[in-house]
């Protein structure tokens, strides 16, 4: 049965793929979107075999603009987040990526739309 959370798809479900935090701390690119298209974050999957971490997603790369709140990534722990847990934001721009240590594995699933 669906969450009574979830909304209807109005879009494409796309994932990026698995990206490797080569920096702590420096914003990288994460997703890029398809032309005139926007997108909102619906999944989110992180690792981490160097320690915890405090994980960002958000638009830019200098600076990087949180789209939703900063997630903490347990060491040694499949950490994941699903629409339930992610507050729905659409944006027109690519998505990127930060952490507060380099290392960690991210990769996420968007909708797209338009």
């Amino acid at each position: 049965m669906a969450s009574p959370y979830q909304t209807p798809a109005r879009g494409v479900r796309r994932s990026s793929a698995i990206i490797t935090v080569a920096a702590a701390a420096t914003p990288e690119n994460l997703y890029l979107r398809s032309t005139g298209r926007t997108v909102i974050l619906r999944k989110v999957i992180a690792y981490s075999n160097v320690g915890n971490a405090v994980l960002q997603i958000g638009t830019g790369l200098a600076p990087l603009v949180n789209i939703i709140p900063n997630l903490l990534v347990l060491n040694g722990v499949d950490n994941e987040w699903t629409e339930d847990e992610i507050p729905e934001v659409e944006v027109g721009a690519n998505l990127t990526v930060q952490s507060s240590v380099l290392g960690i594995q991210v990769q996420i699933e968007v909708e797209e739309i338009g």
